[in-house]
């Protein structure tokens, strides 16, 4: 235990060189390409993988001796409608697999590294599986003892970025994906939708690894289309910040797009907007993007406000998280990372088209968004 404490204790008094630490992380990651070329056996593991989540399941084959113990961390509010519906699908899959297990959650301030109280738990619990849904400074360094030791196997769900200083004691698998190209083609979408002389600001985080993939690359791919970005906020992941934020650019200089990168700081942006329609109907009315969909549901995509979203298959996360679950059980083989596809869902779209597309990415949990 005091061991155990000591590492805590100094991960969290290194959390003065997080910022640093994380922008030198994300120089250290590979993307699928990459880590398939340096895995041989990566393509043709993932091929199969990515059949067999997407077909129906198929039950457990082997005898259990006893139920498996899963620990899952939760980051931000566990009633989010996220995290109801990773839980939800998660639950579901595991139920149809046949899988006897056991689910521990536990629950993250997303904003807090402070707080160790869920890292303590999990580490005493020793589980078979440990899931984690997010992964900054301090997540990384905690589960790299798990890594080193084997002693409970690591899931990295919403992460498909490997790292290269983890090749020799890799998790079992890194379910996300592909954020840069997410970006790249929402950037390219909104260079060919938006007016020449367009204001466009920008609502970014510190470094770390969403900044990397995804705010970096969007002001790059701007740069690269002869786009200036007005004014650029540098914010944490918080909505009531990315709210005054925008209310600021509304309020000084109007825009007429503000990029976030974050479903979070969507979130923000889109309290501000509409504030400021109600205010003054007389001015044009801004637009943002979002990730996914927005913490309310569906209510918001047919809005105006709303230029585009990356919707992305959440649902098959969950269940390829199930499916490694399985595999590993049965000791088959499985690829060590899986990346799902995301797609743009543009302004624009019919109420049925909106629907089909959510049927899609939310086909175990759809009924959560429809509330």
């Amino acid at each position: 235990m005091f061991r155990l404490r000591a590492f805590i204790i100094w991960t969290v008094l290194g959390c003065s060189v997080c910022f640093a630490s994380a922008s030198s992380m994300t120089l250290h990651l590979m993307d699928d390409r990459e880590y398939a070329q340096r895995i041989p056996n990566q393509g043709p593991l993932s091929e199969q993988f990515t059949a067999l989540v997407s077909s129906l399941p198929n039950p457990i084959n082997i005898t259990q001796n006893r139920p498996v113990r899963i620990a899952l961390m939760l980051f931000g509010d566990v009633q989010s409608l996220d995290n109801q519906s990773l839980l939800l699908t998660f639950r579901k899959r595991m139920r149809e697999l046949g899988i006897d297990y056991r689910l521990d959650v536990y629950a993250v301030d997303a904003l807090s590294e402070v707080d160790l109280s869920a890292y303590y738990k999990v580490a005493e619990s020793q589980p078979d599986y440990i899931v984690m849904t997010k992964l900054g400074f301090v997540q990384r360094r905690f589960l790299e003892r798990f890594l080193r030791s084997a002693r409970s196997k690591v899931i990295l769900y919403d992460f498909a970025s490997p790292f290269k200083s983890w090749m020799n004691h890799s998790p079992l698998m890194y379910v996300g994906f592909d954020q840069q190209k997410a970006t790249t083609m929402l950037a390219s979408y909104l260079d060919r939708q938006l007016p020449a002389e367009a204001s466009i600001s920008a609502l970014v985080l510190p470094s770390g690894y969403l900044s990397h993939v995804r705010c970096h690359v969007f002001l790059d791919e701007m740069v690269k289309f002869g786009r200036s970005i007005r004014r650029i906020f540098v914010l944490p992941d918080d909505k009531q910040q990315a709210f005054l934020a925008a209310q600021t650019l509304l309020e000084e200089s109007p825009s007429d797009f503000i990029f976030t990168c974050t479903q979070t700081m969507s979130d923000g942006v889109l309290l501000a907007l509409q504030e400021k329609s109600q205010q003054d109907k007389s001015q044009p009315l801004g637009q943002t993007n979002t990730w996914g969909l927005p913490t309310d549901g569906i209510t918001h995509l047919g809005d105006k406000r709303i230029k585009a979203s990356v919707l992305f298959m959440k649902d098959d996360l969950s269940i390829a998280v199930a499916e490694a679950i399985k595999l590993d059980i049965e000791g088959k083989s499985m690829p060590s990372l899986y990346s799902e596809r995301s797609v743009l869902m543009p302004a624009g779209l019919d109420a049925e088209s909106i629907r089909l597309m959510i049927q899609q990415a939310y086909h175990y949990s759809v009924e959560l968004w429809r509330k």
